[in-house]
């Protein structure tokens, strides 16, 4: 009979491992599953809402081109009509030279002018679209992220109410997703660790490395100099993205050293947080361990011998400091059911300033320990 009791004991216990694996098993490929699929949402969200401004503003794009060159054409023809005119004076050939240049300018002033004012006349290209699906991409990925070089904006009307829906729902999604993938880094690396010191020095040091990496490589690949290479990677990773450089590099490449960047400042960020936080609390629980003993010295002080005053008091307690008495005074030994402790010096053979306060002092010390 003991014998079946154990096998099936044995049994139950094999079913419960298995049953405990089986859980754990589902457990992860749950975890997994949901790290997969907030980088695959936010991978589409990005991807189709390019797709979704390249249609929107496409239009708009190539109306507001044609309506840039003919008012362009139109300052030309106007310029060499009127400069030709033999009675025109030095300065009247300014002013339509100054009329010129202040009507380019203005046209220049937008995005859209200002692109195919390079491509035409700086370039000598022609119908060179502004959105692009690589641009589209780059737009969508620094709204979201979000950097916001500016590079290229939306200009219907629809667009722009679409950009703020789109911004709204994005930003949340792509913070979680990076957010999700710093924390599985961070827990993989801080397994290795008993403590947060070593990961967060760690991180500072990939933090502080990652922007000259950077730079490196747009310098190498870009004409940008070291220093704005550098520059470029810094406003970059910690999304300030004023746009005032446009290296010519490949979207893939820019998007993804963004993402990585942005990841590794928050990892970095939430480590030193949590070490000031750690170190704040230690500072203020022995703040608070300081105060509240000081406080119950003070009290000590004053009820050794409130007739003589604190004076006195405060001698006697310094008296008692030497030999060990107020090192008990902690939280645990007020509430510990007896009067002696380990190492209380006896008060029967300690002299006082004041030898007549022996009695009140042991009445004192009772009354401290609510005995």
């Amino acid at each position: 009979m003991s014998e079946e009791t154990e096998k099936l004991s044995e049994k139950k216990e094999e079913e419960e491992e298995e049953e405990d694996q089986r859980c754990c098993s589902l457990s992860k490929l749950r975890t997994t599953f949901i790290h997969i699929a907030l980088l695959g949402a936010s991978t589409a969200y990005i991807f189709f809402g390019a797709l979704i401004f390249v249609h929107l503003e496409r239009p708009y794009e190539v109306a507001e081109r044609e309506r840039v060159l003919a008012q362009m054409d139109a300052l030309v023809e106007d310029l060499l009509s009127n400069v030709s005119f033999p009675s025109l004076s030095d300065d009247d050939r300014h002013w339509l030279l100054d009329e010129y240049t202040a009507g380019i300018f203005e046209l220049i002033d937008s995005p859209h002018g200002g692109h195919i004012f390079e491509n035409h006349f700086s370039n000598s290209t022609e119908n060179e679209d502004m959105w692009t699906l690589s641009s589209a991409v780059l737009f969508t990925s620094t709204t979201v992220i979000p950097v916001g070089y500016g590079y290229i904006t939306p200009i219907s009307p629809v667009s722009r109410l679409f950009v703020v829906v789109y911004g709204l729902i994005g930003i949340p999604l792509v913070l979680v997703t990076m957010a999700d993938a710093g924390k599985f880094m961070s827990n993989f690396i801080t397994q290795f660790f008993t403590s947060l010191t070593i990961p967060t020095m760690i991180f500072l040091t990939m933090l502080a490395i990652y922007p000259i990496i950077g730079g490196i490589f747009f310098h190498l690949i870009t004409d940008m100099t070291m220093m704005d290479a550098i520059y470029f990677s810094l406003i970059s990773i910690f999304t300030i993205g004023f746009g005032d450089l446009a290296p010519s590099v490949n979207v893939v490449y820019l998007v993804l050293f963004i993402v990585f960047g942005v990841i590794l400042v928050t990892i970095t960020i939430d480590f030193v947080a949590a070490e000031l936080i750690d170190h704040i609390h230690y500072m203020g629980r022995h703040v608070g361990k300081a105060r509240e003993l000081a406080s119950k010295m003070f009290s000590l002080a004053q009820s050794l011998n409130m007739n003589r005053g604190l004076t006195v008091g405060m001698t006697q307690l310094h008296s008692l400091a030497r030999f060990g008495l107020l090192s008990k005074l902690d939280e645990n030994a007020l509430k510990a059911p007896r009067v002696h402790l380990a190492f209380e010096p006896s008060l029967d053979d300690m002299d006082y300033m004041d030898c007549g306060a022996s009695r009140d002092i042991r009445a004192s010390r009772l009354s401290l320990y609510n005995i």
